[in-house]
């Protein structure tokens, strides 16, 4: 018997004890995690967990499989150019006020690209002195001033407005600025409220991603995330009092003697949109309200009382739109903030429950002044521009010590506090897309992902087993190494695993056996043509490896894409990140592990079982006389369904729409509860999908984000949600709101783009990638073939009742790479017999490389296919769409490798005159050239 440790086999060992080493602390931490209950956690539960995940790389799970919620927010930049606007007009009145000229200002932002203030001097004989203050300002640049320096003083003189305008630069610096102060801000607010490993990260240019795994209360975190929580002490203009009355409502009479001031009139307030609830109307102060007295502004408040005995706000005593004049220049703010906590003031029986705050040195003494320079006035707190007090100095408050009161109860008190503590956002957020999952459906999904893996590798290893005996064993010991690899890597990535990313996996599994598959059948008939086991061994993997090669980096080029227009910063990451990874490992297991295990096993018992069960061996079926049938059914189909989805187009999922999808669970469901439940919200929404999810009492349940049909309003997200849950509330069985995600419309405008693009780049990409590696017609063959799959396959999902949504553009990636890689197979052993039959038919050619591949093709579909209906049948709502669109594209994808892609290769062979071999050897030659050089050029 000759050693069994060769060099190679060596390396392999090696490299699986690293894989295991890496693997290790992730085992360890989800054994700890396997111990640790659904209980409140202990301190040293707490502290043993963050040590796992601190001091070792390991693989966490996602919020889909935990629960918890994840926020995509975006920072307002219309409020951040107005307020840059304001710093300028101020700056600019303040120069113009020391030279003594008397001027109207108005900032105007009716765009980001028209950004300016407005200048008109009172009296004309300044002009002069007017326009060197203004262009002093601009610091020497004529860039932003209409008109230029040259003319402005001409301009001032006429009575004319010059516009000062806001610099592109100026305003992304502004924007650049803000995003990383409201991305710390929001890193202190989360780390205020004591969550268990969230991840705070930037998205984009101006946005914030927020993920908060195993969070009950998201409705609290996402309210306290969004608060601008922006402090400001503002004096009150001395004459308030009598000043007010020209802005409230029964005039001088109209003042309310315990807050000092009077309700505004209906005339001054405007309807706007609300900056953190797109689709909701607010009344906010109109910009233009005349006899505002110079250096003072309008800002509205409100006074609430809480009942002592329930804590809660007394609704009835409530007062809104109250209105204060001061100052345009806040005194203070809470930038000087150092602590801040509620506290209860038992002496105060109409507002207890307060918000102390202290400042550091420098707000302490700006605070002392400000308080002893105005004895005897009124100063207002403000929190993001509502008043909330506006009390009598009586005396000056040294020490940095104050307190807020407005009506708190102490819940709003305690989070007032916390945000306070944190900072103020420099511009408002507001939530563009938001994913909760309930903690129960979370554990719903580990053991659906569970059983799904278990059940696709149990039957993966029973297929490969019964079929290839021996050969099957090794492929089952690769792929273990192959799934150990992938487990390996994501663990050194300290990556998250999620649903997608187990489907990922579980993906990986079909195609990890496809690479033996072709090895064995292509040893299989190296032994047929009466080769010795070894010289069959090597040719077989000799062969096998071009093919091998093309179909792993073709299934990878929609993953390429997808990091390119970074589609996959959305759930389906980890089903990239893991099915990337497990394609490259394929290289590795599929060529280099099972070589080396079968030429070791080889070399111990000089014999080798490949098993005898031969699926269609021998076929000869003439594919290439039906090529025409084939082309017409299959073009008049692509035409049928591309002409129904034209008209009626695709059901776009709340991705690309926008609006609210849940997953929600009836106890003891039936079907008619389908019915039931679109009859539910038809009266507040025109478009309402529910479908049922495989194997479960769980319905999904799409509402966009559309115009009430009989209101005409559209609803924000949250009214979305609201309306959700007061619906089922009155559903005739006991229902739970598992998971829900909601989805701004803007975000969905740019999904949908991106998704085209991604899909046409992705076919682009392969398309000159086949071109390259065989002739253009066969890649224009395949394209086609691509085409005919995604359209199919969108059309049957479309009559299924199915929505396209990020996944399911996703899934149609997976399509495209699944399909062109049973395309190169057949595409290779074409190629091939094309060199050895010169004399040959074209057609013949083609019929003889389609039916010694077909066993190939059967075992491989088969088998992936097996994979995906576990994932559809077990793999739960995560997963049950994105399998269906991957099982309609297996389906579709093996018939068109042979009747679109091949013969519409056949006929334009024929149709050019080539009807043998002969005819086309120059074009082949050239390929097989090509197919010698590229696995240096790779």
């Amino acid at each position: 018997m000759k050693k069994i440790f060769s060099p190679k086999l060596t390396l392999i060992l090696v490299v699986t004890v690293i894989c295991l080493f890496l693997v290790w602390p992730t085992f360890k931490y989800f054994a700890f995690i396997a111990t640790m209950g659904s209980d409140d956690l202990t301190q040293e539960q707490i502290d043993r967990r963050n040590e796992l995940l601190e001091h070792d790389r390991v693989i966490t799970l996602g919020l889909d499989l935990q629960g918890g919620a994840d926020f995509l927010l975006a920072v307002d930049i219309e409020r951040l150019a107005q307020r840059a606007l304001e710093n300028d007009t101020e700056s600019l009145r303040s120069s113009l006020q020391r030279e003594g000229i008397d001027a109207s200002l108005r900032p105007v932002a009716e765009s980001q690209t028209e950004l300016y203030v407005g200048v008109k001097i009172l009296d004309t004989a300044n002009a002069e002195v007017a326009a060197a203050v203004i262009t002093s300002l601009l610091g020497g640049t004529s860039v932003n001033l209409d008109p230029p320096p040259g003319n402005l003083a001409a301009s001032l003189r006429s009575g004319d407005e010059a516009r000062f305008y806001l610099r592109r630069a100026q305003l992304n610096q502004v924007t650049e600025d803000a995003m990383e102060a409201a991305l710390g801000v929001v890193r202190r607010r989360v780390d205020e409220f004591g969550l268990t490993q969230p991840i705070v990260t930037r998205a984009d240019a101006d946005r914030i991603r927020v993920q908060i795994p195993g969070e009950t209360n998201p409705e609290q975190i996402r309210n306290n995330l969004l608060r601008t929580a922006f402090l400001e002490f503002r004096l009150l203009h001395p004459n308030h009092d009598s000043l007010i009355g020209d802005f409230i409502e029964g005039g001088s009479g109209g003042i309310l003697r315990d807050v000092g001031t009077g309700i505004i009139k209906d005339e001054f307030l405007v309807e706007v949109e609300s900056p953190t609830a797109p689709g909701r109307m607010i009344k906010r102060l109109a910009d233009d309200i005349p006899n505002v007295p110079a250096g003072y502004v309008l800002r509205l408040g409100r006074k609430t009382t809480v009942d002592p005995t329930t804590g809660n706000v007394i609704e009835s005593e409530t007062i809104d739109n109250l209105v204060y004049l001061v100052e345009a220049r806040a005194e203070l703010t809470g930038d000087s903030l150092r602590r801040a906590s509620a506290f209860t003031d038992i002496q105060d029986f109409e507002n207890p429950i307060k918000v102390s705050i202290e400042f550091d040195n420098r707000g302490a003494i700006t605070f002392g002044r400000l308080t002893e320079d105005n004895v005897g006035h009124r100063f207002a707190i403000l929190l993001d521009d509502v008043v909330y007090s506006a009390p009598n100095i009586r005396e000056p408050i040294r020490g940095g010590r104050a307190s807020i009161s407005g009506g708190f109860t102490q819940a709003e008190a305690r989070d007032l506090s916390t945000v306070l503590k944190a900072g103020a956002l420099p511009a408002p957020l507001r939530v563009i897309e938001e994913n909760l999952v309930g903690a129960s459906l979370g554990a719903d999904s580990i053991r659906d992902s569970g059983k799904a893996l278990m059940i696709g590798g149990f039957l993966i290893i029973c297929l490969m087993v019964t079929i290839y005996v021996t050969c099957g064993v090794i492929s089952i010991i690769a792929m273990a190494l192959n799934l150990l690899l992938i487990l390996a890597i994501l663990s050194l990535m300290g990556a998250t695993l999620t649903l997608s990313g187990i489907g990922g996996i579980l993906l990986t599994m079909g195609f990890a056996v496809d690479a033996n598959i072709l090895i064995y059948e292509r040893l299989r008939e190296e032994l047929d043509s009466g080769k010795p086991l070894r010289a069959a061994i090597n040719a077989a993997f000799g062969r096998a490896f071009s093919v091998i090669f093309d179909a792993n980096l073709t299934s990878l080029m929609p993953a390429l894409v997808l990091v390119l227009f970074e589609v996959v910063d959305g759930s389906v990451r980890g089903f990239w990140t893991a099915l990337a990874i497990g394609l490259i490992a394929n290289l590795y297991t599929g060529i280099v592990v099972t070589r080396v295990l079968i030429e070791t096993y080889y070399q111990q018992v000089r014999s080798l079982n490949v098993g005898k069960i031969r699926l269609l061996k021998g076929v000869k079926i003439n594919w290439m006389g039906y090529r025409k049938v084939g082309i017409v059914v299959s073009g008049s189909l692509v035409i049928v369904v591309a002409g129904y989805l034209s008209i009626w187009g695709p059901s776009f999922g709340i991705d690309f729409t926008g609006g609210v999808l849940s997953t929600v669970e009836v106890e003891a469901t039936e079907s008619a509860d389908q019915q039931r439940l679109v009859t539910l919200f038809s009266e507040d929404f025109t478009d309402v999908r529910v479908i049922k999810v495989v194997n479960k009492d769980q319905w999904q349940i799409t509402l966009p984000q559309e115009a009430n049909p009989v209101t005409g309003v559209v609803p924000d997200l949250e009214e979305i949600q609201e309306t959700l849950r007061a619906r089922l509330a009155t559903f005739e069985r006991p229902t739970q709101v598992l998971s829900s995600q909601s989805v701004d419309p803007l975000v969905g405008r740019e999904f949908k783009f991106v998704a085209i693009l991604s899909i046409i780049v992705a076919c682009g990409v392969i398309l000159t990638y086949i071109a390259f590696r065989f002739q253009w017609i066969f890649g224009a063959g395949a394209i086609l073939a691509l085409t005919h799959d995604v359209v199919l396959a969108l059309g049957v999902f479309k009559l299924l009742g199915h929505s396209l949504t990020l996944d399911i553009v996703s899934g149609l990636l997976i399509i495209l790479g699944y399909s062109v890689n049973d395309t190169i197979v057949v595409f290779d052993r074409i190629r091939e017999k094309m060199q050895e039959r010169l004399s040959a038919n074209v057609s013949d050619v083609i019929n003889m490389g389609i039916n010694e591949t077909l066993s190939r093709t059967v075992l491989t579909s088969g088998s992936t296919f097996l994979v995906i209906s576990v994932m559809y049948f077990f793999g739960g709502a995560g997963l049950s769409d994105f399998a269906l669109i991957l099982m309609l594209g297996i389906i579709f994808g093996t018939y068109s490798s042979i009747f679109v892609a091949s013969a519409l290769v056949c006929t334009y062979l024929q149709k050019t005159g080539r009807t043998t071999v002969i005819a086309a050897k120059k074009a082949t030659t050239r390929v097989a050239v090509k197919k010698k050089k590229a696995p240096t050029q790779v």
